[in-house]
């Protein structure tokens, strides 16, 4: 007998299924008669041509490989669609980005490197260019009413200002060219150590690799303790004082002027409390460098 004829005899039909333990879901089911499913696309109309799926990732790769270009799965549908003239969807342009490893969010993962962070607040420095602070500070210029920013490396053991690089923006190549300037001038120890603050420039896996690359250990400080970068803070407030707040500035160019004068006037004949009253220079010399071998004074 089967199910129809128990209905036929008015037997209420959930118990009914229940007896015959069969699900509802198998009784209410209706055949749409439609195929069970589609198969993956392996080629894509773009503007009126048949093109294989790799034309279409070597787009989106074109596409997402642009300098500032940071488009998601639906821009980039949108782009495929009305400059390439692709015949796609959405989501079909969601699925291929997925399948390749092309979604924002899979791109944007990048394995950062792990940090060193500091261990002592004040280091302990016996040597001269053992021990370098750097970070960067800006200044105001008024002639063009924009901002610079100044990146400063400074010797712990002496307070020797190494080198400075001003503009108005500062990348991470711009790290590196400095210590490669720093390292090609002065006659620097096989090993020495580093220490910053976590600004994008300095946490950089590129600096980072530069650093572990050249035998030079990085330190970061641990962030909103700028007392564990006390030495280069320190030079940056009286950079304020001495430079910042006693002149007006009409450009760049003379900025970088006035900035390359007072960086000679602190290594050669400013005197420092925490040097026993002499200037790096004199300080140095004491310990057998002549800084005027190394860097004559303009």
């Amino acid at each position: 007998m089967v199910l129809d004829d128990y209905l036929e005899q008015k037997i209420p039909l959930k118990p009914l299924l229940k007896i015959l333990e069969l699900p509802r879901s198998s009784y209410y089911y209706k055949p749409t008669g439609t195929k069970a499913g589609k198969r993956k696309a392996s080629h894509f109309y773009k503007d009126q041509q048949l093109v294989p799926e790799q034309i279409l990732i070597e787009d989106m790769i074109n596409l997402l490989s642009g300098e500032f270009v940071d488009y998601g799965y639906y821009k980039t549908f949108i782009y495929l669609k009305k400059d390439l003239k692709y015949m796609i969807g959405s989501n079909r342009t969601y699925r291929n980005m997925k399948e390749n490893n092309l979604l924002k969010f899979q791109r944007n993962k990048q394995k950062r490197l792990n940090r060193n962070w500091v261990k002592d607040l004040v280091p302990k420095v016996e040597h001269p260019f053992t021990f370098l602070e750097f970070d960067i500070k800006f200044a105001y210029i008024q002639g063009s009413r924009s901002n610079v920013m100044i990146l400063t490396v400074l010797d712990v053991f002496s307070r020797w200002n190494l080198g400075q690089y001003i503009s108005h923006s500062i990348r991470k190549e711009d790290v590196i060219n400095l210590f490669e300037k720093i390292t090609s001038q002065y006659q620097m120890p096989a090993s020495f150590i580093v220490r910053n603050d976590n600004g994008s420039q300095f946490v950089a896996n590129q600096v980072q690799q530069y650093f572990a690359q050249k035998n030079i250990v990085q330190e970061f400080t641990k962030p909103s303790t700028p007392q564990q970068n006390a030495h280069i803070e320190s030079y940056h407030s009286i950079m304020e004082s001495a430079v910042c707040q006693r002149f007006e500035f009409e450009n760049k160019k003379d900025f970088i002027a006035t900035m390359d004068r007072f960086r000679n006037f602190y290594n050669f004949s400013r005197i420092h409390g925490g040097l026993n009253y002499t200037s790096p220079a004199k300080f140095l010399e004491k310990h057998g460098i002549d800084m005027l071998k190394q860097e004559p004074l303009n």
